[in-house]
């Protein structure tokens, strides 16, 4: 077997709990593997890094959400900005 298929049927065979439908299952896999590999909070990053980061990010097909639906963008008014710092 090639390292290539031996990758393959690693990953499969350590995300069976996914399913057999072959979307969910290359979906959830993806989303799994992408998180994984994401920059996490605390992570020192140079200026070069994060410019190259948010392009990226708006070049995506939904900038908004990360690949389990959690928000990564959101709107705060001028007001909700006063409340959380207290300048109402």
């Amino acid at each position: 077997m090639s390292l290539e298929l031996s990758i393959i049927q690693y990953i499969l065979d350590n995300n069976s709990e996914y399913g057999t439908n072959e979307t969910e299952l290359f979906d959830k896999i993806s989303a799994n593997y992408s998180c994984k590999a994401a920059v996490k909070a605390g992570d020192k990053l140079e200026l070069k890094e994060m410019k190259h980061l948010i392009n990226k990010l708006f070049q995506s097909n939904n900038p908004y959400f990360c690949p389990h639906g959690r928000p990564i963008i959101f709107n705060l008014t001028s007001n909700e900005l006063d409340k959380r710092f207290e300048r109402i």
